[in-house]
């Protein structure tokens, strides 16, 4: 089974005037190391220099250009983060505004000047010499919640008790992952934040466009399909770990939600991976092994 990197630290050489367009199914967190090159996102051309931070997020939209100058080479660092992957790692809050963000039309891009914390420990981290170890991967898990951190602010309670409620109830979120609420119920959760059931589903509807047994369902389905990826896992193994004892019943709810069978969606998966390795983005050779090299696409840059 082929598996995308994550937490990877990769290399990749652009040529004079060669672009590349980071994955929209992930943030990408990239290092400037060597040369000068720009960003192009949302009509906009940043200048870049060497040993700056880019962060992009991802998105049905995302698209994000880096490209070099025409004046030399471009020599970035980079490594993904995938959130859905960190499960039991991020609380309820923390999911739901990561999601939020890879919906939106335009993708988000965070930049770290050469000289700031986050970027001058990537540099530190790139240079060590192993790069795969579970102290590097965790560093750079860290590296990146400490650049959106901005984006993953709680609200702040004010001398509104409606709103208050709204503020403990993020806060009440934000102390839970996504398993612990998938293990809760609307009872426990209205006893513990003092309001009846009925405002905390309104709540809850309000926050996610669903109620709190459609969540649950959701990220059972979404845990299922991280699952499914895996071809040496069975389909009844799958439905059992998910929380579903009738595997007639979890290819019923499996069906509604996607269109497919459990079979026919893990088909499918498996096919569109090998179409979209196939097919690449013609500017790169040797994907992720060793350095990559990005082809002139042709003096098109803003030089």
């Amino acid at each position: 089974m082929s598996i995308e990197p994550h937490l990877t630290l990769l290399d990749l050489v652009l040529l004079p005037a060669g672009e590349w367009l980071p994955d929209g199914g992930c943030w990408t967190v990239a290092r400037l190391a060597e040369g000068i090159g720009y960003c192009l996102h949302g009509g906009l051309a940043e200048d870049l220099r060497a040993g700056e931070v880019v962060v992009t997020s991802p998105g049905p939209a995302a698209q994000v250009t880096l490209r070099a100058s025409q004046l030399g080479e471009l020599r970035l660092e980079y490594f993904r983060v995938m959130p859905e992957l960190l499960n039991g790692l991020l609380t309820t809050v923390e999911s739901h505004q990561l999601e939020r963000i890879a919906r939106q039309a335009e993708p988000r891009v965070l930049r770290h000047a050469a000289g700031s914390p986050v970027a001058l420990k990537f540099a530190r981290l790139a240079a060590l010499p192993a790069r795969d170890s579970l102290v590097i991967r965790s560093a750079f898990l860290q590296l990146w919640a400490a650049s959106v951190a901005e984006v993953l602010r709680l609200p702040t309670a004010d001398g509104d008790s409606k709103k208050n409620l709204e503020t403990a109830f993020h806060r009440f979120l934000g102390k839970l992952s996504e398993q612990e609420l998938a293990a809760t119920t609307l009872a426990d959760m209205a006893a513990q934040l003092h309001c009846s059931e009925r405002h905390l589903s309104r709540l809850f509807r309000l926050e996610f466009g669903m109620s709190l047994r459609e969540k649950q369902t959701e990220w059972s389905l979404q845990r299922a399909c991280q699952m499914l990826a895996d071809p040496d896992i069975k389909i009844k193994t799958v439905a059992y770990d998910t929380g579903y004892r009738h595997v007639g019943f979890f290819n019923v709810v499996f069906k509604k939600r996607f269109g497919l069978t459990p079979k026919a969606w893990r088909q499918q998966n498996l096919s569109g991976r090998k179409d979209r390795r196939a097919s690449d983005t013609p500017l790169l050779r040797g994907r992720r092994t060793g350095e990559l090299t990005a082809r002139n696409p042709g003096p098109t840059g803003p030089d």
